[in-house]
C-alpha cells in the first residue's frame, strides 16, 4: 500500500506538469488546486511510511493542509468562471478561515480538541493513526459544507443575473466537489484503512484539467462556418477604434445591458458565444481581457467581434455604443 501512495504522489506531480501544458491562461487558482492535491498526497505517502507517532502526526498535518485549501481553490475558480464580483479582501478572509481550520485539524498531539486521543500503529507494514475524535472534529464537516453551499449559491445567483460564462461548467465543478465530499464522508464512516481521497483528488484534477482545455477552445465552433473570404472582409470592417475613441465611449452596467438585449431584436440572431462577447464589449473591455475571461485566443474574439458587427449592421465599437443607447430606456 505504501508503494501505491508513492505512485499516487508521483502522478500528482505529473499532473502539475500537465497543468502547464494545458492551461495557457495560467489560472492561479487552478495551479493552487494542483499544488494542494500534491501536498495532500505527499502527506498520505509520508503517513504510510511513518515509524513514529510524531512523524505520523506531521504527515497527517501536511495532508490536512492540502485538503483544507482544495475547496478554496475550486470556489475561486467557480467565482471567476461565473464572473462573480467579489471584494478584493475575500480571498484573504477565506485564507484566514482556512488557516484557523488547519490549526484546529492539526492540533492532534498538542490539544484534545480535534482528537481526544491519538496513537500510532503499523498495520500490514503501513503507518496508521488510531484516533479518538474530539469535540471540534465535526467542525471540518461544517467547513466543507460551507464551501459547498457557497458554490451552489454563486452558481444560482450568477445564473439569475445572467453573468455566468457557462452554467454547465460551473455545475460540473460543483458536482466534482460533491463527489469528493461524498467519498470523504464514506471513507470516514467505514474506516477502510486506505485514503481513497488520494485517488479521488487525481481524478478530480483530470476532470478539471479536461474542462479547462475545453473552455480555452470553446467558441471556435461558432466561427467554423465562416469562409476565409468572409472572415477577411469582416475583419476589415471590425477595426479597433483608437485609444482616444475608447476613452470617449461610456460603458454599460449589467442591468442596462439586459435591457438593451431585450429591446434590440437583431441581437437574437447572435450565437450564445457572440452574446457573451457582446456583453463584455458593452462593458468596454479590451479584446485581450475578453479573450482571457473566456479562455480563448484574441484571434477568436476578433472573429466573433467581426461576426457580431456584421449581424448588427455596424462597423466598430463607436457605432455599437451609439446604436445601443437607442435601445436602452431608463
Amino acid at each position: 500500500m505504501t508503494t501505491l501512495y508513492g505512485i499516487i504522489f508521483v502522478i500528482s506531480l505529473l499532473m502539475i506538469i500537465a497543468y502547464f501544458l494545458v492551461d495557457r491562461k495560467r489560472d492561479i487558482w487552478l495551479l493552487l488546486l494542483f499544488a494542494c492535491v500534491a501536498v495532500c498526497d505527499l502527506g498520505y505517502f509520508l503517513l504510510s511510511v511513518a515509524k513514529s507517532l510524531d512523524f505520523a502526526l506531521w504527515a497527517n498535518r501536511i495532508a490536512y493542509f492540502g485538503s483544507i485549501f482544495l475547496p478554496f481553490s475550486i470556489l475561486m475558480m467557480i467565482m471567476n468562471l461565473s464572473r462573480f464580483t467579489y471584494p478584493k479582501c475575500l480571498p484573504g478572509i477565506l485564507i484566514g478561515n482556512n488557516m484557523i481550520m488547519f490549526f484546529i485539524a492539526s492540533s492532534g498531539g498538542w490539544l484534545p480538541i480535534y482528537y481526544k486521543n491519538v496513537s500510532f500503529d503499523i498495520i500490514s507494514g503501513v503507518g496508521t493513526l488510531v484516533k479518538d475524535y474530539g469535540p471540534l472534529h465535526n467542525l471540518y464537516k461544517v467547513f466543507l459544507f460551507a464551501y459547498f453551499s457557497a458554490m451552489i449559491a454563486i452558481i444560482i445567483y450568477t445564473a439569475i443575473k445572467k453573468t455566468v460564462v457557462s452554467i454547465k461548467h460551473s455545475i460540473f465543478l460543483a458536482f466534482v466537489v460533491i463527489g469528493n465530499i461524498a467519498i470523504w464522508l464514506i471513507e470516514n464512516s467505514i474506516n477502510a484503512g486506505f485514503e481513497f481521497m488520494s485517488i479521488s483528488y487525481i481524478i478530480t484534477e483530470g476532470l478539471i484539467l479536461f474542462l479547462y482545455g475545453i473552455l480555452q477552445d470553446y467558441g471556435l465552433a461558432d466561427t467554423q462556418g465562416l469562409s476565409s473570404e468572409s472572415v477577411v472582409i469582416q475583419t476589415e470592417t471590425a477595426q479597433t477604434v483608437s485609444n482616444e475613441q475608447m476613452t470617449n465611449i461610456r460603458y454599460f452596467e449589467q442591468n442596462q445591458i439586459d435591457v438593451i438585449f431585450e429591446n434590440w431584436e437583431d441581437i437574437c440572431s447572435l450565437s450564445q458565444r457572440e452574446k457573451e462577447v457582446l456583453r463584455l464589449i458593452m462593458q468596454n473591455k479590451k479584446r485581450k481581457d475578453i479573450a482571457d475571461e473566456l479562455f480563448v485566443t484574441e484571434s477568436t474574439i476578433k472573429k466573433h467581434t467581426s461576426s457580431i458587427f456584421k449581424k448588427l449592421n455596424i462597423n466598430n465599437r463607436s457605432e455599437l455604443f451609439e446604436n445601443a443607447k437607442d435601445y436602452f430606456k431608463e
